[in-house]
């Protein structure tokens, strides 16, 4: 694996899914300037109020070939084997997938951060495990600045 830091804000992200970890992976997409579109039957609340406020973009369906036509990064944030397979059959080679359901067929995996107001600072157990991560990540912060760790 290759760390680096990329501007999403200029790329398309697709979103497969609707749930908590959809949830949680869009919150920081856009933090960091993207406004994803979502593919989901079943969304959150949190990502229906964000559709309505024209933060994301949202298909309230299943999933569809052709859906990934233009993304560089895709997300697929679903329990369901059978999406998760026509996602990953849909990808290209200038395309970079995210499986959350399952590492080995991911293009890249997401790194535990924590912002500040002057860094970052990111760890990754290479998806091995994620909770040592952000564990290893608070211990960090602790110690360069321990009142806000």
């Amino acid at each position: 694996m290759y760390p680096m830091m990329v501007d999403i804000s200029k790329r398309k992200v697709v979103v497969v899914g609707g749930g908590k970890i959809a949830t949680r992976k869009l919150q920081e997409l856009m933090r960091c300037g993207a406004q994803p579109t979502i593919i989901a039957p079943v969304v959150s609340p949190e990502i229906l109020e964000w559709a309505k406020n024209g933060e994301v973009v949202l298909f309230k369906r299943t999933f569809r070939s052709g859906d990934l036509e233009g993304a560089t990064f895709i997300f697929s944030c679903t329990d369901d084997q059978a999406t998760n397979q026509a996602v990953r059959s849909e990808i290209g080679p200038d395309q970079f997938l995210n499986d959350t359901t399952d590492r080995t067929n991911s293009d890249f995996i997401n790194l535990a951060t924590l912002r500040r107001e002057d860094y970052l600072l990111a760890v990754s157990t290479f998806g091995n495990d994620p909770r040592k991560a952000k564990r290893l990540l608070h211990e960090i912060a602790e110690k360069i600045n321990p009142t806000q760790a």
